[in-house]
């Protein structure tokens, strides 16, 4: 993790109040995993106080150069936003523990609700590299203006499904209203091996199908609803929480989360977490 002044390459408008960050970070020597963060200065002075937290979006063909997606919603945001080419940015990073892929899946389905989507097409780069892999994104939006990786996501291999609440582009609904059907394709005669005999709410890592790998980001209710219908098939979920971060080192307890080991931070244990491991309130 380093402390940088990182060039601002691109900072271009892409969709309604959504923008592509490209930057370059000289000093960046440690690799980049699909699923960790930089933490950001949005202004020059101390307004605002805090910094903001940007998921690594695409990791470029060289290794100083990183893209963010990221959405204006409040002061931080509008002042990157405002920030032209040949610029510097105040970067923290990369922070936390990104995605981890088990060798023995095959099959992976990412999942994103609204930005949920930046970090997911990381691990799409990532993924896109494996082969006799497949990849389907399932990309949830509340209407077709907010739809920003569909070309990224088929460019990189993956099967494409798009899901807006309004039903503007793709079917209508939420993200998980199409994801029970895509984990049916597979073969659904592993779900009911006969060793495994436990109750569905207290499987262990090795009660799941190691062929099926679920990948996750979005508002809290989605990955609930991600979680219930994950353990009914015995697919284990690696999820990047989103929430409110002050520090982004673990120090000032902002973003905590409650896991089955007690509350644990976000920006310094996550912001990857496996979802069984997940309390909900």
């Amino acid at each position: 993790m380093i402390q940088e002044k990182a060039e601002i390459l691109l900072n271009q408008n892409i969709a309604l109040d959504h923008y592509k960050l490209v930057v370059k970070v000289d000093g960046l020597k440690d690799a980049i995993k699909p699923g960790q963060f930089f933490h950001i200065k949005a202004g020059t002075e101390y307004d605002p106080l805090l910094r903001r937290p940007l998921s690594v979006h695409r990791i470029g063909s060289k290794p100083n150069i990183i893209e963010f997606l990221y959405k204006v919603v409040g002061k931080g945001t509008h002042l990157i936003s405002r920030r032209s080419k040949g610029t510097y940015l105040d970067v923290i990073g990369p922070i936390g523990n990104g995605f981890k892929v088990p060798k023995s899946q095959s099959n992976f389905v990412l999942i994103a609700g609204g930005m949920g989507v930046a970090p997911l097409v990381a691990l799409a780069e990532t993924l896109a590299g494996f082969r006799k892999r497949s990849i389907t994104a399932i990309v949830g939006a509340k209407t077709k203006s907010c739809l920003t990786c569909n070309k990224e996501l088929k460019e990189l291999g993956a099967k494409l499904i798009v899901v807006t609440e309004d039903g503007s582009a793709g079917e209508k609904g939420f993200a998980t209203s199409a994801l029970t059907d895509i984990i049916e394709q597979f073969d659904l005669r592993k779900t009911d091996s006969p060793h495994v005999k436990k109750d569905a709410g207290h499987l262990t890592i090795g009660d799941y199908r190691p062929e099926v790998g679920l990948y996750a980001c979005g508002p809290i209710p989605m990955l609930k609803a991600v979680s219930k219908i994950a353990r009914k098939y015995r697919i284990q979920v690696q999820a990047s929480m989103e929430e409110r971060m002050g520090c982004g080192v673990g120090a000032c307890l902002g973003c905590a989360v409650k896991t089955k080991r007690g509350y644990e931070m976000v920006c310094k244990d996550g912001p990857v977490f496996d979802l069984e491991d997940i309390v909900w309130e």
